[in-house]
């Protein structure tokens, strides 16, 4: 069983040591600050550490060289056991385990686990950084290795007696860096709080005056403003690419506050992030302030009205791959289907672990303001702020175009019940603008048939399509 976690918050409650004497840990893009299908091999509750995605982001290049002498006696090791995992040796990473530990994993596991992240990321390039870090009693250890289309984070968490008691595996993606050329031209841009602000990219069309300007906003997580995901990068894809039919974009990193502000949001989470893109829009006498669209992917797609109702200067929203339904119902589809397409997994097996995720989907819909609880990897805080949130009825409400877009062949939001309910919750509306397109996933990009995460490791770009589509329904409106 793969642990993955995705855009839209994908977790698997599954307690299999009952089942296969193995504890299997589920794990949301939380866990590691990295947005994308991070594979949490086995954790300890003294080493767990929440990496900061913005200082692992590099230029991409061929790897810097790291002499052991510079490294500390763990420094050193974790170095080893990193490139021995490259060249596909596992052995002597497994017998660093902790007892308990091995108790969790085996050998054949873990190397699955590494090929399943690795794959399709092209010919390894060099070590990007290795950093070192105390984490309660625990020594954390993070490698990164460069591959042509995207980095690999390793964690590594040494309990006191130097032996494994924490390993982390996920995807490190490359800065996003400005592109100029004959259509467009972009820029380094900052806004927001003085104290926190907001790093982004703004892309200005060429020979055209006053464009409108499109805001695209991620989904749940950490997402750099590529919204880069193993080698992908669906937010430079659809910025390139509205640029070119002369729409001016703005992208920017999103970062959850978990490590500064544990008892987070979703105004924290994405809503604030959003209305401060807005206000910078604004600020531009390069664009039609008159234009201000938002395109809201997967989570910021079901928050695309919120951020509307909020902020009346946007003209009208497009939703890809969001959904009207609250987030708890489609996390319980999202582990049905994950369960389903695992042929691991027998019937009986399936309703234990569908039962085990009800307890955590009750107590998320019976929050209490001020409950101190962590409920799939989230702050009670977040989902009592996301309960308050009506969509279906904030939607209903807006007059201003909406253009609700959806793949078919997604497996975290679903063409046949997620997009059905927004045309059924939306069916007499003449604002609205629905398509469905044949042989996308959730990133809008063309499916190559497999059902979880690492589908993302194989290089794409968003569907012509669909960029085609949007630009279309902007100017239009």
């Amino acid at each position: 069983m793969k642990k993955t976690a995705s855009l839209f918050i994908l977790v698997t409650l599954l307690s299999v040591l009952s089942l296969t004497g193995k504890d299997t840990k589920a794990v949301s893009a939380k866990d590691t600050g990295i947005n994308i299908n991070t594979a949490v091999i086995f954790a300890s509750s003294t080493g767990n550490k929440k990496s900061d995605k913005n200082s692992q982001a590099a230029k991409k290049d061929t790897g810097t060289k790291f002499e052991d002498k510079e490294l500390s006696e763990l420094g050193k090791l974790s170095k080893k056991l990193a490139l021995q995992m490259n060249k596909g040796e596992f052995k002597e990473t497994y017998n660093t385990l902790s007892i308990g530990a091995k108790q969790q994993l085996t050998l054949e596991y873990l190397e699955e686990v590494w090929n399943s992240v690795v794959t399709d990321l092209g010919s390894y390039k060099g070590i990007r950084s290795i950093t070192e870090e105390k984490v309660k009693i625990n020594t954390v250890v993070n490698v990164i290795l460069n591959y042509d289309n995207c980095g690999i984070l390793i964690q590594f968490s040494y309990n006191t007696n130097k032996k494994l008691d924490g390993l982390w595996i996920t995807y490190a993606p490359y800065e996003p860096e400005p592109v100029s050329n004959k259509y467009f031209e972009e820029k380094i841009i900052t806004f927001g709080d003085k104290k926190k602000p907001i790093k982004g990219i703004l892309t200005l069309p060429k020979n055209v005056k006053k464009p409108p300007v499109a805001i695209l906003v991620p989904g749940s997580g950490d997402h750099d403003a590529d919204e880069s995901i193993a080698a992908n990068k669906p937010f430079r894809d659809l910025a390139h690419g509205l640029a070119k039919q002369g729409i001016a974009v703005i992208r920017y990193n999103e970062s959850t506050p978990l490590s500064s502000k544990p008892e987070f949001t979703i105004q924290d989470d994405s809503l604030n992030d959003a209305a401060q893109a807005i206000k910078y829009a604004k600020t531009l006498k390069s664009v039609d302030k008159n234009r201000i669209y938002i395109i809201g992917h997967s989570l910021g797609g079901m928050m695309a009205p919120k951020i509307a109702a909020d902020n009346k200067e946007v003209k009208g929203i497009v939703c890809l791959a969001g959904s009207p339904r609250k987030l708890e119902d489609i996390i319980v589809d999202q582990t049905r289907k994950l369960l389903e397409a695992d042929k691991s997994v027998t019937p009986e097996m399936l309703k234990i672990y569908m039962a085990q995720i009800q307890p955590a989907i009750k107590k998320i819909k019976e929050l209490k303001e001020g409950s101190k609880d962590i409920i799939l990897n989230y702050p009670a805080s977040y989902w009592y702020s996301l309960n308050q949130i009506d969509i279906p009825k904030i939607v209903k409400k807006l007059k201003i175009p909406i253009f609700i877009a959806q793949g078919n062949e997604d497996f975290q939001v679903f063409a046949d019940i997620d997009f059905v309910a927004w045309k059924e919750l939306l069916k007499n509306k003449e604002n609205v603008t629905f398509k469905l397109y044949d042989n996308l996933n959730h990133l809008f990009m063309k499916s190559n048939g497999r059902t979880d995460v690492t589908e993302y490791s194989i290089k794409g770009t968003v569907d012509s399509r669909v960029i085609n589509d949007i630009a279309k329904w902007i100017k239009k409106n």
